[in-house]
């Protein structure tokens, strides 16, 4: 009985850990993405900005 409570324990912080880590390389995606999608509209605000 208690190695089965033990091994359940392992398995939920093994899940909550990739669950994280899974979390995390998303964020970082995220990230990614919003600084492309800057600096993609950041081209053409740059000239409207010198200009003013």
């Amino acid at each position: 009985m208690e190695f089965a409570s033990c091994y359940d324990q392992s398995a939920s912080i093994f899940a909550a850990t990739m669950f994280l880590n899974i979390t995390a390389f998303f964020i970082i995606l995220a990230a990614f993405a919003v600084a492309r999608l800057v600096v993609i509209s950041g081209e053409g605000s740059v000239n409207r900005l010198q200009i003013a």
